[in-house]
């Protein structure tokens, strides 16, 4: 499926954009605003469980590891206040007046925060939901979404010319250039809510499937925004979907008889 839809996408994007695309849609815009809200919520819950439950075998892995999902928790926090403010109101130059301020805030309730969650007993499954959810993130976000999307360098929808001269199919990396629209990283945020079907492992069908649903159904409404605000192609989000799918499901290995449980 995944295959025949990146070969007509490569033949049909353009036109698939000037059909649908509707810069004024008010669900879509509300996508645009707050649709990455969930992952993110997601990405910085797990960053502080990893932080407090995971005991590395040497010193120097526990050091490195702790600082960098330390400093990963409250980027993840500053950013989640920047996209719910921005969303509200419009503009972040709060954020650009009192930016010192705001870090050292962030860093000192970040800490306390991760303090208090080292005094509770996490589960087992928090914790394999926690790395589970930082580590598709880091391979599946940073790794491969963000520098995919510097490097192809493909012009956005809403950026085109009038005579779409510069559009290019998703095939044609441009390299760096300033424009990244492909792959999507909203569309991508989007399924970051994938490793919540960890937490119900153990759970009953009904609710395994009513879960997967949700994660479905939120999945391809931010990403079929992103195609109706004209800030992504179809393949956009395609691929910057696919991506967070499969790296998930690699991570996942031992969980799948549970996954392939769900859809008999």
């Amino acid at each position: 499926m995944w295959a025949a839809l990146a070969a007509y996408f490569a033949f049909t994007d353009l036109q698939i954009s000037i059909s649908v695309v509707n810069a004024e849609s008010g669900w879509a815009n509300f996508l645009k605003d707050f649709g990455e809200i969930p992952g993110l919520l997601v990405l910085f819950c797990s960053a502080h469980i990893f932080l407090a439950s995971y005991s590395p075998e040497t010193r120097f892995r526990k050091i490195t590891l702790s600082i960098i999902l330390f400093l990963g928790a409250s980027f993840l926090s500053g950013y989640l206040m920047i996209v719910i403010y921005n969303g509200l109101s419009g503009s972040n130059s709060i954020f650009q007046e009192y930016k010192i301020a705001i870090i050292f805030i962030l860093l000192v309730l970040n800490f306390l925060l991760n303090i208090q969650i080292r005094k509770l007993k996490i589960p087992n499954s928090l914790v394999q939901f926690s790395k589970t959810s930082v580590l598709l993130g880091m391979y599946g976000y940073l790794c491969l979404i963000q520098p995919i999307k510097h490097f192809w360098g493909r012009a956005r929808f809403k950026d085109l010319d009038v005579f779409h001269s510069n559009f290019t199919e998703w095939f044609i990396p441009n390299g760096i250039n300033g424009n990244q629209s492909f792959p999507s990283g909203h569309a991508a945020m989007g399924w970051m809510i994938l490793p919540l079907l960890l937490l119900v492992f153990n759970r009953s069908k009904n609710v395994k499937v009513s879960l997967l649903i949700l994660i479905i159904s939120w999945g391809l409404a931010v990403s079929l925004s992103r195609v109706i605000i004209g800030a992504h192609y179809a393949s956009d989000v395609l691929f910057g979907s696919s991506i967070i799918i499969v790296v998930f499901l690699a991570l996942t290995k031992s969980y799948r008889d549970t996954f392939n449980n769900v859809s008999e």
